[in-house]
């Protein structure tokens, strides 16, 4: 993560000097293989910087093990709620709705 975090710090330079919003896409860890990942890896960098969104990649249908989101039964969504109800986090419901 020390990677993503001088990354972002260039990205929030860069977004200040040219008035632009930041923005994390395409992140995630493939299989999630640390059950704390969401709130102990990625919450402590991304908390630092003004990022307006952070986009998950793919959960891919045809690969078993491919993928970046947590769902029902794996073993990360558990913390995955957890940084879901923390107060630094927003999420939009299909439609619009937080």
């Amino acid at each position: 993560m020390a990677t993503l975090d001088r990354i972002l710090g260039i990205m929030e330079q860069v977004s200040r000097e040219h008035g632009k919003a930041m923005a994390l896409t395409e992140a995630g860890h493939e299989s999630i293989p640390d059950s704390t990942w969401w709130t102990q890896t990625l919450l402590p960098v991304i908390a630092k910087y003004p990022i307006s969104y952070v986009l998950v990649w793919r959960n891919a249908h045809n690969k078993p093990g491919h993928y970046f989101a947590p769902y029902p039964g794996e073993p990360s969504a558990k913390d995955f709620v957890k940084f879901h109800a923390d107060r630094r986090t927003v999420f939009v419901k299909a439609g619009g709705e937080k």
